[in-house]
C-alpha cells in the first residue's frame, strides 16, 4: 500500500508539489492571526460546582460580565490613598470613561469607603471598572479603554484582570515563539548539515517544516473560532511542528539517500523510502496523535485544546512528509546530494566518521556489547532511571495565575501587587451560594445562614465571612440577632434612617435573590497555590443545616480545585486509552504481542526522568537562576499530563523507526540478535540526529519567559534525550536479547489478523533488488 503511494506521488510529483505549495501559501494569512483567536483561560471545568456557581451568578445576580481592575499609585512616597488629593487623582483619571456605553460602573474607595480598595500600607488603591461585555470582548477593548485613562502628573495607573492579562500573555507568547524559532532553526540546520553532509539534503526537512507549521496554525485559527483554545496551543503547536516535520522528513530523506546509494533509480528510491520510512512516519504520526488525543478526555479547554491543536500539527506534518517531500525528492533525484559539505567536515576533523561501514560497525559493537550482558546493563540503568524519577513522588499541582508571567509585564505586576499589597483574599473571595427554604430574609433562613457562615468562619484558612446579614447595632457595636436583621429587611421603604436603609438596600441587591443568599469567605491564602485550593474541600464538607436546601462553592480557588479534581478523575482514562491505542498500533505494524508491551514499558521509563526533573527543577526551584525563573512552589497543573500526551507519541516515533529496521533484518536473516544489532546500526545515527534536533527545538523554549512553556520545553528535551540514548541504545537491545524469539510472537488468531491486514509486511522487497553502487556520504553525527 505504501509502496503504491510512493509510486503515485512520483508519477504526479510536479502536480503534488504545486498543490501543497498552494495550500501552504493560502494558509499563511490565517496563520499570522492565530494568536488573536486563542484564550488565556480554559481552566474551568464546565460540569463542575464552581462552573455552576459562575453560571448562577450571571443568571441570578447579573454577574458574568467582565471587569478591569485599575491600580493607582503615586510617584511620591508616603501618599495617602484615602486622602482627597489621591481620590481626586483617581476621579480625574477615570473622568473620560463617564458616558462610555462599554462601562457598566466604577466601584472603589470613593464609592464605598471600604478599606478593601486601599493597600495595607495605605499608599495605593484600586477600582473595579465594570464592563458591558464578555471576557473575550474585553481583550479587544484594552487598548481603547486604556487610552482614555489620563492620570495627572505624579500618579500612575495600570490595568489588570482577564482582558489585560490575556492581551499581554498573547503578546508574550508571540515574543517567546520568535525567540525560540530564532535560536532553534539555525542550530537545527547545522545538525541537519552534519547528518546529511549536503546543503540540499539538509534543506529538505526545513522546507517541510516551513510549509507544515503555517498550515497547522491556519487550521487552528479556524477551529479556535468555533471553540475555546488555549494561548499555549500557539507555542506547543510550533514546538511540535518544528520537531515532527523535521524528524519525519529526516527519516524519509535518509532512507531515500540510502537507496540511491545502493544504485536504485530515483523512482525506486522514492517508492522504498515511502514504503519503509514513510510507513514508519505514518504509524508514528498516528501514535503521536493518539497520545495527544488523550487530552480530549479533559473538560477544561486549557488541556483539551492542546490535544486538538497538537493532533492538527501531527496531521499536517505527516501529510506534507508523505506528499510534498517524496514529490520534491522525485524531482531532485541524485541532486539531493548536491552542495556536499564532506570536504569541509573532513578539514575540521569530522570526516573520519563518514565511512558508512565504520559508522555501522561502531553501533553494531555497542549493540553486541549490550546483548552479551543484558542483565548487567539492564539493572543499573533501571536503577538510575528510578532515582532520576523519584522526585515525582513529591508532586504538588496548582493552577497558575498571572504571577507566572515575568516581572515587568504591566498586567502581571498590577495583579501581583493586588495579591501582596492589599488585604489578602479581597480580590478573589470564595463565593458561596446558599439556597434557603422559602424566603431568604425570614428569621429562620437568616439564622440558618448565620449559623452556616459561623461554621465556615471557623475553618482553618478562612479569615472571615462576609454576607448580607453581618449587621451591627451602631450604638453598642453588637451584632444584630436574626430576628433584628429580619425586621430591617422587612421594614417598609422609607421607614428606616436613610443611611441604614441605603445599607440594607445595597446588601439585598448584592447578596440576595429570592431564596438564594450569596456569602463571601475571605482566605489569606493565594487561590493558585495548593494550600489555597485545599481550603475548598474543607468548606464543602461543612454541614449546611436542615433549613438550607443546597450550598455551592465557587470562586478562583474553587475553579482551581475543581480543575484538579476533574483532571485526576479523568487521568486514568486518558493514560489508559492512550497506552492501549499505542500498543494496538504497534501490534498492527509489527504483528507481535511482546513488542507493544515492551514499548509501553520503555516509554514509561523514559518519561520517569523528565517527570522527576519537572518537580526537582520547577516545583522545588533547583537551577532557577540558571534557567531564569522564579520558583512558584508547585508544579503547574496540566503540565505532567500534557508532557505525557506529547512524549508517549514521540517515544513511539523512535520505537517505530528502530523496530522497523530490526523487523526488516529479522525477516531477512531469521536471527534475533543479528537483527537487533543491524537495526540499531542502521538507525542509531538517524535517531541521534533527530533527537538532537528535537532537544534543540524543545530546549529553545526554555528561553521562554512564561514558566508554563519553559517547564514543558525543558521536561520534553530531557525526555527525548533519555529516550534516544539510554532507552534506545541500552534498554531496547538488552530487553530484546532477553526476550529472544518471543519478540516476534503473537497468539495464533492475533498473528493471523495482523498478517491479513498486511501492515506488518516488509514492502521494500516489492520494488526489486538494488544495483551495487558507491555508498552515499554519511553523517558525522551518525557515527
Amino acid at each position: 500500500m505504501f509502496s503504491r503511494w510512493g509510486a503515485f506521488v512520483y508519477r504526479r510529483r510536479r502536480f503534488v508539489l504545486l498543490v501543497m505549495i498552494a495550500i501552504a501559501a493560502a494558509a499563511s494569512p490565517l496563520a499570522a492571526g492565530t494568536s488573536a483567536q486563542l484564550s488565556a483561560g480554559g481552566w474551568l471545568d464546565r460540569n463542575s460546582e464552581s462552573a455552576r456557581v459562575s453560571q448562577r451568578l450571571q443568571a441570578d445576580f447579573g454577574g458574568g460580565q467582565s471587569a478591569y481592575l485599575a491600580l493607582f499609585k503615586a510617584d511620591a512616597p508616603g501618599a495617602d490613598a484615602r486622602g482627597s488629593d489621591f481620590q481626586a487623582a483617581i476621579s480625574t483619571t477615570l473622568a473620560r470613561l463617564d458616558g462610555d456605553s462599554r462601562i457598566s460602573g466604577i466601584t472603589g474607595y470613593a464609592e464605598t469607603h471600604d478599606d478593601r480598595f486601599v493597600s495595607v500600607a495605605g499608599d495605593a488603591a484600586y477600582v473595579v471598572i465594570g464592563l458591558n461585555m464578555t471576557d473575550d470582548k474585553s481583550v479587544e477593548a484594552v487598548d481603547s479603554i486604556g487610552a482614555l485613562l489620563a492620570p495627572p502628573a505624579g500618579y500612575e495607573v495600570a490595568l489588570t484582570g482577564f482582558g489585560p492579562i490575556q492581551k499581554d500573555s498573547a503578546a508574550l507568547s508571540e515574543k517567546d515563539l520568535v525567540r525560540a524559532e530564532t535560536v532553534s532553526l539555525p542550530i537545527a540546520a547545522l545538525v541537519l548539515i552534519l547528518v546529511f553532509a549536503s546543503l540540499i539534503a539538509a534543506g529538505m526537512p526545513l522546507v517541510v517544516a516551513g510549509l507544515a507549521i503555517p498550515t497547522s496554525l491556519a487550521i487552528i485559527n479556524l477551529v479556535a473560532r468555533q471553540t475555546e483554545m488555549s494561548i499555549y496551543v500557539l507555542n506547543i503547536a510550533t514546538m511540535l511542528g518544528l520537531a515532527l516535520a523535521i524528524d519525519y522528513s529526516l527519516f524519509i530523506t535518509s532512507r531515500f539517500r540510502e537507496e540511491l546509494g545502493k544504485g536504485r533509480s530515483t523512482e525506486a528510491a522514492v517508492q522504498i523510502a515511502v514504503a519503509t520510512a514513510g510507513k514508519a512516519v505514518v504509524f508514528s504520526g498516528i501514535a503521536v496523535a493518539i497520545g495527544l488525543s488523550g487530552l480530549l478526555w479533559f473538560e477544561a479547554s486549557a488541556l483539551s485544546s492542546i490535544g486538538l491543536g497538537g493532533a492538527i500539527v501531527v496531521l499536517s506534518s505527516v501529510i506534507f512528509s508523505m506528499t510534498f517531500l517524496p514529490a520534491l525528492l522525485g524531482v531532485l533525484g541524485p541532486r539531493v546530494n548536491a552542495l556536499s559539505t564532506r570536504g569541509l567536515l573532513r578539514r575540521i576533523g569530522l570526516g573520519g566518521a563518514m565511512d558508512g561501514q565504520v559508522r555501522e560497525s561502531r553501533w553494531e559493537r555497542v549493540a553486541h556489547a549490550v546483548m552479551r550482558r543484558p542483565i548487567a546493563v539492564l539493572v543499573p540503568v533501571l536503577a538510575v532511571l528510578f532515582v532520576a524519577g523519584s522526585p515525582f513522588f513529591r508532586l504538588q499541582q496548582g493552577v497558575p495565575d498571572a504571577s507566572i508571567f515575568p516581572a515587568g509585564l504591566p498586567s502581571r505586576d498590577a495583579w501581583v501587587a493586588l495579591m501582596t499589597d492589599f488585604r489578602p483574599g479581597e480580590t478573589s473571595p470564595i463565593t458561596i451560594l446558599v439556597d434557603t427554604r422559602g424566603d431568604a430574609t425570614s428569621p429562620a433562613s437568616i439564622q440558618a445562614v448565620m449559623d452556616y457562615a459561623a461554621r465556615v468562619d471557623a475553618i482553618d484558612g478562612i479569615d472571615r465571612v462576609e454576607g448580607p446579614f453581618d449587621l451591627v447595632d451602631p450604638a453598642t457595636g453588637a451584632a444584630l440577632t436574626a430576628d433584628q436583621v429580619a425586621a430591617l429587611y422587612a421594614a417598609p421603604a422609607g421607614s428606616l434612617p436613610p443611611q441604614l436603609e441605603a445599607a440594607v438596600t445595597g446588601l439585598r441587591s448584592a447578596y440576595i435573590r429570592d431564596g438564594i443568599v450569596r456569602i463571601d469567605a475571605i482566605s489569606p491564602l493565594e487561590p493558585a497555590i495548593p494550600a489555597g485550593t485545599a481550603v475548598i474541600p474543607r468548606v464543602r464538607a461543612i454541614e449546611p443545616g436542615a433549613a438550607i436546601v443546597r450550598v455551592e462553592v465557587g470562586g478562583v480557588a474553587a475553579v482551581s480545585e475543581d480543575f484538579l479534581i476533574a483532571q485526576n478523575s479523568r487521568m486514568p482514562w486518558a493514560i489508559g486509552t492512550t497506552l492501549l491505542a499505542s500498543a494496538i498500533i504497534l501490534f498492527l505494524l509489527f504483528g507481535s504481542l511482546a513488542i507493544p508491551l515492551k514499548a509501553v514499558v520503555m516509554t514509561l521509563l523514559s518519561l520517569s526522568a523528565s517527570f522527576g526533573a519537572l518537580v526537582w527543577i520547577f516545583q522545588e526551584g533547583n537551577l532557577h537562576e540558571f534557567l531564569a525563573f522564579n520558583p512558584i512552589g508547585f508544579t503547574i497543573a496540566g503540565n505532567p499530563i500534557i508532557m505525557f500526551a506529547v512524549l508517549i507519541g514521540l517515544s513511539m516515533d523512535y520505537e517505530v523507526l528502530l523496530l522497523s529496521r530490526i523487523q526488516e533484518s529479522y525477516r531477512r536473516t531469521g536471527n534475533n540478535t543479528t537483527a537487533v544489532a543491524e537495526g540499531l546500526a542502521k538507525t542509531a545515527g538517524v535517531i541521534t540526529g533527530a533527537a538532537m534536533i528535537m532537544v534543540v527545538v524543545f530546549s529553545s523554549f526554555a528561553l521562554a519567559e512564561v514558566v508554563t512553556i519553559k517547564s514543558i520545553g525543558v521536561g520534553m528535551a530531557i525526555a527525548v534525550f533519555v529516550d534516544a540514548t539510554i532507552v534506545r541504545v541500552l534498554l531496547v537491545p538488552a530487553t530484546m536479547r532477553l526476550l529472544g524469539e518471543w519478540n516476534w510472537w503473537a497468539p495464533g488468531i492475533l498473528g493471523r489478523l495482523a498478517d491479513r491486514l498486511g501492515f506488518s509486511h516488509v514492502e521494500d522487497e516489492e520494488v526489486g533488488p538494488a544495483v551495487p553502487a558507491p555508498e552515499v556520504g554519511a553523517s558525522p553525527v551518525e557515527a
